[in-house]
């Protein structure tokens, strides 16, 4: 895994999350070592969110770990403070900023899915609502014509009687 590599999967899993309500500011720069080994950083500024890969003088924290293990940290599938205390991942300077960013991963995160009908299951449930009003339709009818025929009938056998 390259570098780029890295970066490009942290803005796919990252990269659309909604900070709009984080409050503050952050800088984190991000140190990858081994297998794709670079530097980025992720910032959150006025509610907008920058990932870009070259490192950052001007920054609150500096997240050190492998590529995999900052891969499962942006995607939501490990928690930051569990992997500094598992010594998968180091934090210089402000620990508790760093930290502050963890809410923002799990929010998005929990995004639900957009969900969207097909347009084929929309244009079956379409031709069954007409089909069951068209049914409809001709039962009632049917049931006109066979009423209005006893009818008829009864008229006549009484006139015959």
């Amino acid at each position: 895994m390259t570098f780029n590599d890295v970066v490009n999967k942290v803005k796919k899993e990252f990269g659309s999350a909604d900070v709009s309500n984080y409050e503050d500011n952050l800088a984190i720069q991000v140190n990858v070592t081994g297998d794709g080994e670079g530097a980025f950083y992720t910032k959150i500024e006025n509610g907008n969110l920058e990932i870009e890969g070259y490192d950052y003088n001007d920054n609150n924290a500096v997240i050190t770990g492998s590529a995999d293990d900052i891969i499962k940290v942006f995607s939501g599938k490990l928690d930051i403070s569990k992997a500094v205390e598992a010594g998968k991942l180091s934090i210089e300077g402000d620990y508790e900023k760093a930290l502050s960013i963890q809410p923002q991963i799990d929010n998005n995160k929990k995004k639900p899915a957009k969900k969207t009908a097909s347009k084929s299951t929309t244009a079956k449930a379409a031709t069954k609502k007409t089909t069951a009003k068209a049914e409809s339709k001709e039962t009632k009818v049917a049931t006109k014509k066979s009423s209005t025929t006893k009818t008829t009938k009864a008229k006549s056998t009484a006139k015959k009687g």
